[in-house]
């Protein structure tokens, strides 16, 4: 346990807090499916703005972070900077289409868009897809986050700090809905900015400053210097060529990765308060709110304390001793770490002991191999994990009391993010499922009741997805993939008449089945390119194929099904009012 009792105190308030708003707003909540989904579409630009960018920071976020700049450089926050280019297209175009719709969900779009019974197919599809496929994903990310933070804090294991961080997010977000949502978020947002900067601050002060961070990084060779890149440096021509790995990768992020993204238009999580802001003015400054804050204020905090860590908390690869077979891992007898048997091929075994290095708080380094894996003296059987190196900095240098503030934060973000996601699904299945296609013509109430309950089964996917897992980062990427194919349909469903219901739905599939068939079963034997590594596609590779070939099928059902008939856009472009569409 590395909370004192002071620390312990400041997260049972916060705790309290939260269920007192669950309690609070319970009735408020639970008139309609409107109020427990879009708090009655009454939030003004500055909470709908708060209220997205305290969700898009997770518990996961500042760790994630932390584990790309120590383990690659600054530039690799161009993975998730270069949405900003798509978060100005909402601001100034697509925030206002959609408070104009007055839809619940981006899957409702669908009937309105097209009309027909290929789009109650697609409204049906994408109910079915975020209800229970890209809501628990993220839910299992941000889970396994708060998994390693607990790890970290509490030394308690993986099943029971996911049954207790279910148990605190239920304890209110069935409750209040959308309403505790949009409450929490405020209070959660100031939390995490007061938390990451007192840690910022005092960590950078604690290692020496900058001076002592550039020591480091020289100390590390030319790998540190690419630490500090803004944007990553090109090779030299004449040995390693100008693509080099990471200025592929970058590449790959600005001239692709922003617009062949599901959220390209907004996405869910940005619909859902567009939806429940005011007016589409409300809606369209809050996101340019949220678009400022969230890109250009809160990353450099987590940046610092990432730099700081270098100069304290090593990186740490630990090899096989012996050439052979993984033939059991286990505890010590201590408990203070794990034993690792290796099998050699002259029937002998060979063990080494995993412990905590010097300077990560007692945090053991993650096992990278399983029983019956063929190893050499090269092989890599254990390292530190990079994403952990937040907390254990948290851990070092936080007094008692200022440490449970920066702990409450990210239970704070954790919370916020949870019951966004598990909220939003919830109302995919109401909306887009059960509603439009099982019962239509329940009392409000009941329909309130039928989303308490899905939200209970969706949170539980995600909690089974993170016990399986264990990293963040590719979680996260697997899931830029999984529905990046659809970014380049989604901008043009507003611009071009002959887009249809059938466009949507083959660009869909074609991206999250190309993703999973490329990540598990043809992953390896690719030519050597800075956008691949020892034969196997790196993530920004992925994105590459994925987004073409999933663009080419779209247009190709595009053109092969007969043009649709353009008077059933007319309603729908009266209702929009779009600035230009394409009728030629």
């Amino acid at each position: 346990m590395q909370l004192s009792t002071p620390d312990l105190l400041i997260l049972g308030v916060y705790v309290a807090f939260a269920i007192s708003v669950g309690v609070f707003m319970r009735q408020r909540a639970s008139q309609t499916a409107e109020t427990f989904f879009l708090a009655g579409r009454k939030l003004p630009w500055w909470v709908v703005g708060t209220s997205m960018v305290a969700t898009s920071f997770a518990a996961d976020t500042p760790l994630v972070i932390t584990g790309w700049v120590r383990d690659s450089g600054i530039w690799k926050n161009w993975l998730w900077w270069c949405f900003a280019v798509g978060g100005m297209l909402t601001v100034f175009l697509f925030s206002r289409y959609w408070r104009r719709l007055g839809v619940m969900t981006q899957a409702e779009f669908a009937e309105l868009r097209y009309g027909g019974k290929e789009a109650s197919v697609l409204r049906a599809t994408l109910g079915v897809f975020h209800s229970f496929l890209t809501n628990p994903i993220i839910l299992c990310w941000v889970l396994l986050a708060a998994v390693k933070i607990s790890d970290v804090l509490f030394d308690i294991d993986k099943v029971t700090a996911l049954g207790i961080c279910c148990a605190i997010c239920l304890s209110y977000s069935l409750m209040s809905g959308f309403w505790g949502v949009a409450i929490t978020d405020l209070v959660q947002f100031i939390l995490a900015m007061s938390g990451a900067l007192a840690l910022a601050v005092i960590a950078w002060n604690e290692v020496g400053g900058l001076e002592a961070v550039l020591q480091q990084i020289d100390s590390i060779g030319d790998q540190g210097q690419r630490i500090l890149d803004f944007f990553p440096s090109p090779g030299d021509p004449l040995q390693e060529g100008f693509w080099t790995v990471p200025l592929a990768a970058c590449a790959v992020y600005l001239g692709v990765s922003w617009w062949a993204s599901y959220g390209v238009d907004g996405g869910p999580v940005v619909v859902q308060r567009i939806a429940a802001s005011r007016s589409p003015a409300h809606g369209s400054v809050g996101v340019l709110w949220y678009s400022i804050a969230n890109y250009a204020l809160r990353p450099w905090l987590w940046v610092a304390v990432a730099l700081a860590s270098l100069v304290v908390v090593p990186h740490v690869e630990i090899s096989s001793p012996a050439s052979g077979t993984i033939q059991q891992i286990g505890a010590n007898e201590n408990g203070s770490g794990q034993i690792i048997t290796v099998m050699k091929s002259d029937g002998q075994t060979e063990s080494l002991a995993i412990e905590s290095p010097e300077g990560w708080a007692g945090v053991q380094p993650s096992i990278r191999v399983k029983e019956g894996d063929a190893v050499t003296p090269d092989s890599v059987i254990a390292s530190t994990d990079s994403e952990k190196a937040y907390v254990v900095m948290m851990v070092r240098y936080l007094p008692a009391g200022l440490l449970g503030l920066v702990v409450a934060s990210l239970l704070a973000a954790f919370m916020s993010t949870i019951d966004t996601h598990v909220n939003l699904a919830a109302s995919y299945y109401v909306n887009d499922i059960h509603r439009r296609f099982i019962s239509p013509d329940e009392e409000p109430g009941k329909y309130v009741t039928i989303a308490r309950i899905a939200s209970v089964f969706i949170l539980l996917e995600g909690a089974l997805l993170a016990s399986i897992s264990s990293s963040i980062s590719d979680l996260f990427t697997f899931f830029l993939a999984f529905l990046g194919g659809v970014g380049p349909i989604y901008m043009l469903r507003w611009l071009w008449w002959r887009v249809t219901a059938w466009t949507e739905i083959a660009a869909m599939l074609t991206s999250s089945i190309s993703t999973t068939a490329i990540t598990f079963f043809f992953n390896e034997g690719w030519p050597i390119t800075p956008l691949t590594q020892a034969g196997k596609i790196s993530a920004e590779g992925r994105i590459i194929l994925v987004a073409t070939l999933s663009t080419v099928v779209a247009l190709l059902i595009t053109y092969l099904r007969k043009a649709p008939d353009p008077q059933r856009l007319v309603s729908f472009y009266e209702k929009v009012r779009p600035t230009s569409i394409i009728v030629r």
